[in-house]
């Protein structure tokens, strides 16, 4: 009879790796995906934007690529700790809000933005990622 010596720790540790690395299958591309956030016409100047992958469009990866908006409007997605995002839709999502008032931390959060852009849900926004997308493919016009 053959037996198995296998710590029970040791087995929930292969069991995680192999969750984590994704059992040594090919990663998912990446693609680049980087664009501006206006509302009305000038420049968001902090925020988060997110990509959500929208299963009913096919997009089942289980990344959720998020960037961050810089005083210019930009953003960059990462997806964990790379750049990009699978290629597919997404369904987006923008949030801004000012920043907490040390004198009023609990205070309700001032949103630069209308709320229905923070639920992917309602913010009506809905980008395609590709391998070669045409200028300002990435762009997000808000209005408020």
């Amino acid at each position: 009879m053959l037996k198995h010596n296998l710590h029970p720790h040791l087995a929930i540790c292969g069991i995680a790796c192999a969750a984590v690395l994704g059992c040594g299958s090919s990663a998912e591309k990446l693609t680049p995906v980087a664009g501006n956030v206006t509302v009305d016409g000038a420049p968001l100047t902090s925020g988060s934007v997110t990509f959500h992958a929208d299963a009913q469009k096919g997009n089942t990866t289980p990344h959720i690529p998020v960037g961050m908006v810089d005083s210019q409007g930009n953003y960059k997605l990462m997806s964990a700790t790379k750049e990009g995002a699978p290629p597919g839709w997404y369904k987006v999502t923008v949030t801004a809000q000012q920043p907490i008032d040390p004198k009023n931390p609990y205070a309700p959060p001032k949103h630069l933005i209308h709320q229905k852009f923070s639920d992917a849900n309602t913010s009506g926004l809905s980008v395609e990622v590709v391998a070669h997308p045409s200028a300002g493919a990435y762009d997000l016009k808000l209005a408020k």
